[in-house]
């Protein structure tokens, strides 16, 4: 029996010592590296909360509100080591907390700058690893549980123990084998020796009795273990790429040479190709960009630059890996167009405002000096009332714009005649038209009942109606006809004259704010450029459509549906 035993003790003496050595490695070795890089890390996340917090006062309330935003425990230490806020402690407990002062990450950021170190936290009962940085004359602390930072050397042990288990499971099944005079058992060991772990795994015996039936019995049970756990490797990290699938940042990690190691579903989608894995960053991209940003995060300093990859604007940002780097495509071609629409919005306004202004201050000045005949008196100020008129139009129409286009109104439909609403409007603006020799022609071959706002479509007609007045040639009827209703239950409505029409190229752009395909006579007609602008929105806002078409020399009609009253 004594005898029996020793194979199994120096058995487990060669499986014991390594493991052993391991274990002790893990901890004098690995264990620092993690807390090093951890710390590095969790730095970049404490300046980034400093950066955020600026030169605002380090209050309970910030530590909060920024400790949820990047899901770390934040606490601001004041100069004199007391807690000025804490993002795990309520605003009560915060006067009760230890001076912090001589706490090591404290020490080591009054040093270094940073510092950091582990222990047991009291205040949340859980073990703590500290990241600490100055930041103005107090210092900002980030923590997570120690658990997370040691997980990969947890999981190493486990996966050391399991290794250990299985090769003292194999070297006592080899023992028990060789020992065995059956050759049959020692084929059967050694398939399934070849195979364990492999997906192509086969551990079957055909020992009906004895130790090397059980062993193999055991062994299998093994493989499977083994088995699920290569599955759920693989699952996570297929669902770890499916979730970077769904970012619609061009995301590639790059080894030391720039070659990519592994993208996702968004960057294939940049570089042009299904397969960038092994290619260098400066082969996908003809731009030298990306290999730029790349090339200086290998050498430690993180770059993002701007630059036009394709059609669209792109911020191309890399970041420092440990053994490589991280790029990082993010497209920005809404913001910019964003900000060359204000632009061009606020350069619009101020034009439109500025000509007003330049005849009314022209005509201001000669009736504040005086001498001015009655009837001079008279026209400049009927020109200034006129173009006071022309701002407070365009203030108007900026209102309505901004007041539909936010959200803030929303149709009220009725059942509308739009035939009868067209007469009436019309009747408002025959003045001018007559004296332009503009009539109008209304056919209608239908119901001309709409449900639509009343007060909508009074503006509709009334901005369509007054253009078509204004571009019209003179002696000449402006035709609006209502047709329908189609297959979607709606009216068709279009208003056409006879003017000098618009160049093709301009047309997809009419609808636009302040577009005018011919702006200094647009201008001299006294439109604001907004009257289509509004007209889009109030039908879109009816859940119709609208559109323009146009004939240089043959004039221009403008269409829109709404829904019919049945």
């Amino acid at each position: 029996m004594k005898h029996e035993w020793r194979p199994f003790a120096v058995t487990a003496l060669v499986i014991g010592i390594p493991f052993s050595l391991f274990l002790t490695w893990t901890e004098a070795g690995l264990r620092p590296d993690l807390e090093s890089r951890a710390a590095a890390q969790l730095s970049r996340s404490a300046r980034l909360i400093a950066e955020e917090a600026g030169d605002t006062r380090l209050t309970d309330s910030l530590a909060d509100r920024l400790g949820a935003a990047a899901g770390l425990r934040v606490t601001f230490i004041g100069p004199d080591g007391s807690v000025l806020g804490d993002s795990e402690v309520s605003a009560e407990r915060i006067p009760q907390l230890d001076n912090h002062g001589s706490r090591p990450e404290i020490v080591g950021a009054m040093a270094d700058s940073i510092g950091y170190g582990g222990r047991p936290s009291r205040s949340v009962a859980l073990p703590l690893f500290y990241v600490a940085v100055r930041h103005r004359d107090a210092f900002v602390r980030v923590a997570v549980p120690a658990r997370d930072l040691l997980e990969p050397l947890t999981h190493a042990r486990q996966v050391a123990a399991l290794t250990a288990v299985v090769a003292l499971v194999l070297l006592l099944f080899i023992q028990r084998v060789l020992a065995l005079s059956s050759r049959q058992g020692l084929q059967e060991l050694r398939e399934a020796i070849r195979t364990l772990g492999t997906d192509r795994a086969t551990i079957q015996t055909h020992v009906r009795s004895g130790f090397v039936r059980d062993l193999m019995r055991d062994l299998q049970e093994t493989a499977g273990s083994l088995a699920e756990q290569k599955v759920l490797a693989e699952q996570r990290i297929a669902d770890l790429m499916q979730m970077l699938d769904a970012v619609e940042a061009g995301l590639a990690s790059c080894d030391r040479e720039g070659r990519v190691v592994r993208a996702n579903r968004a960057f294939r989608e940049w570089a042009g190709r299904s397969d960038p894995e092994g290619h260098g960053i400066g082969s996908l991209f003809r731009h030298p960009e990306p290999r730029t940003v790349v090339e200086a995060a290998l050498e430690g300093r993180p770059l993002a630059v701007e630059a036009v990859l394709g059609t669209r604007t792109t911020e191309v940002r890399s970041i420092p890996l440990p053994g490589g780097a991280l790029l990082v495509l993010s497209d920005i071609s809404v913001t910019r167009r964003l900000e060359e629409v204000r632009r061009d919005f606020v350069a619009n306004v101020s034009h439109e405002m500025k000509t007003p202004l330049t005849v009314i201050r022209g005509f201001a000045e000669p009736l504040a000096d005086g001498g001015l005949s009655a009837e001079q008196t008279e026209e400049f100020s009927l020109r200034i009332l006129a173009n006071i008129e022309r701002m407070q139009h365009l203030v108007d129409d900026l209102l309505d714009l901004a007041r539909i286009e936010s959200g803030a109104w929303s149709p009220e439909p009725s059942a509308v005649d739009i035939a009868d609403v067209a007469r009436r409007v019309w009747t408002l603006m025959e003045p001018v038209a007559s004296a332009k020799g503009v009539g109008l022609d209304v056919e209608v071959d239908t119901d001309s009942m709409v449900r639509a706002d009343p007060d909508s479509l009074r503006q509709i007609l009334t901005n369509l109606l007054d253009n078509g007045v204004r571009y019209a040639h003179p002696n000449s009827s402006l035709r609006l006809a209502v047709s329908g209703p189609g297959k979607a239950g709606r009216l068709h409505i279009e208003i056409s004259d006879r003017g000098p029409g618009i160049p093709s190229e301009h047309l997809p752009r009419v609808f636009e704010r302040f577009y005018r395909s011919d702006a200094g006579r647009s201008r001299d007609a006294g439109g604001t450029g907004l009257g289509l602008a509004i007209v889009k929105n109030l039908v879109a806002a009816h859940g119709c459509d609208s559109g323009i078409e146009s004939e240089l020399g043959q004039g221009t009609t403008v269409w829109f549906d709404l829904p019919a009253a049945t």
